[in-house]
């Protein structure tokens, strides 16, 4: 039975692989401030409304957004790109994250006739944002 001794110092050897001590605990995620949340709604607003005004333009020109309303919704877009950016990992709800939801705001307006370049410049957003 010399067998026994040098199996256990193999299990023992193998269990001290990659030590978690030498780690640091990772950090708490950040939190969205009421402000922010409240933010995080406005820019999803201006972003869907932006999106309605889109479509509507498809069957009357007259409809579409004005210059000011454009640029008023690309800027919401990137302030919502940039607040998930500088805290992905905010829980935003049960199971949903700051990234998360940036990531259903693009899937809903995805194949609403949404103006394209919103989409592309949420989408370009959203990639540029590293999983953690």
């Amino acid at each position: 039975m010399r067998l026994a001794p040098v199996f256990a110092a193999i299990v023992v050897a193998a269990g001290c692989g990659g030590d978690d001590a030498d780690r640091p605990d990772p950090a708490p995620p950040a939190k969205l401030t009421a402000q922010e949340r409240r933010l995080v709604k406005t820019y999803e607003a201006r972003i869907a409304t932006h999106c309605v005004r889109v479509a509507r333009s498809l069957v009357d020109r007259a409809a579409g957004p004005s210059p000011a309303q454009q640029r008023r919704a690309f800027e919401a877009a990137d302030a919502l790109a940039a607040l998930v950016a500088s805290k992905p990992t905010a829980p935003v709800d049960v199971g949903q994250d700051l990234r998360l939801y940036l990531s259903d705001v693009v899937e809903n307006i995805e194949g609403s006739n949404c103006d394209p370049r919103m989409v592309s410049r949420l989408e370009g957003a959203l990639q540029a944002i590293p999983v953690e």
